[in-house]
């Protein structure tokens, strides 16, 4: 999706772009959004199944840039893409979240929170390896966000708290959605006064059983595949969230949150977030569980709910940070 998001901003300033993917699970979506898509049917935990594919593709399109987006790129398949790339005059980028070895690459995006803070780092290890250090775009200014997060209006803080926004990721893997509810329920009438909009992910296999207990409890909303994500933030007044990519369209749309941790990757995220003082990190569900982590964030979440000079604080730190054109300033930078 963040893939799609920098091609629609290309799109939007008059440049054509094309995806190679190793199936057709996004193909529509993909088509949909007006791009090209050759899908090589490879496995894409295996890259270098497809690399001959690859090259002869991008040696058909013949782009003026090419962008690489996977977690399980190799050394020697970006070194191969690479002296292509060179040879045809071809700009190779490297999108990167977790700094595994020195990219061989021309142009390196970290849009993380951290990515800033990791500047040192990757100096250190281009240089132990004696690879020329690629031009580097770092930090949530490039963070690459959907049109609709982008240059929303200043978020009025409401005094009262009405509204939660609460998502738990696509699979929800450590179950943190079935755990909220029951904790919700528990509580009782003493969050009475809230009403906690659940997001339920497509392939949440705790569907059934959140549809089951969230029926008849009149202060849960459940929504599944929303179609306008910006909007439903904008209209919630705090969110529960995983550390993923929604803290950054959390940003975009100014609502102060509390979040928690699912896999490794989000660690740097979670942690950098808080120490600038915009999200509170209320923990790793694989080491906590995922009974106490809900009872960490229904008590954070409500605890913020009744400081209102520090949501307007929190909003103001994420417009300041995140202003949803990271897509268009990454192809700017990119001229």
């Amino acid at each position: 999706m963040r893939c799609i998001s920098i091609a629609d901003a290309a799109l939007a300033s008059g440049r054509s772009c094309a995806f190679l993917t190793a199936s057709d699970d996004f193909f529509h979506v993909i088509t949909q959004h007006g791009h090209m898509c050759r899908v090589l049917q490879s496995n894409y935990r295996n890259m270098e199944s497809d690399a001959g594919d690859t090259r002869r593709a991008i040696r058909n399109l013949e782009p003026k840039t090419l962008f690489v987006d996977s977690y399980y790129v190799t050394a020697g398949y970006l070194s191969s893409l690479r002296e292509l790339c060179h040879t045809a005059d071809i700009t190779l980028v490297y999108i990167d979240d977790i700094l595994a070895f020195p990219y061989c690459c021309d142009v390196l995006v970290n849009y993380n929170i951290y990515g800033p803070d990791k500047e040192t780092d990757y100096q250190r290890i281009y240089e132990d390896s004696g690879m020329k250090t690629p031009r580097l775009l770092l930090g949530p200014v490039y963070a690459p966000l959907r049109a609709e997060f982008q240059n929303l209006p200043p978020r009025s803080t409401e005094r009262n708290v009405r509204n939660i926004l609460v998502s738990t990721g696509g699979a929800d893997a450590g179950h943190v959605g079935l755990h909220l509810i029951r904790e919700i329920i528990r509580r009782g009438e003493q969050l009475s006064q809230l009403q906690f909009q659940f997001i339920v992910g497509s392939v949440n296999e705790d569907a059934p059983d959140i549809r089951e207990l969230a029926h008849g409890v009149s202060n849960i909303t459940l929504h599944s595949d929303v179609k306008n994500m910006s909007k439903l933030m904008c209209a919630c007044d705090l969110a529960v969230s995983a550390a993923g990519s929604t803290l950054y369209e959390l940003c975009a749309t100014q609502t102060p949150a509390v979040t928690y941790i699912l896999a490794d990757n989000q660690i740097p995220g979670a942690e950098g977030f808080e120490r600038h003082g915009v999200l509170k990190n209320c923990g790793d569900v694989r080491t906590c569980g995922g009974e106490v982590l809900a009872q960490r964030l229904i008590g954070e979440v409500t605890d913020l709910a009744g400081r209102f000079h520090k949501r307007i604080e929190i909003s103001q730190k994420q417009r300041d940070m995140v202003d949803g054109m990271g897509a268009l300033r990454m192809i700017e930078a990119l001229r």
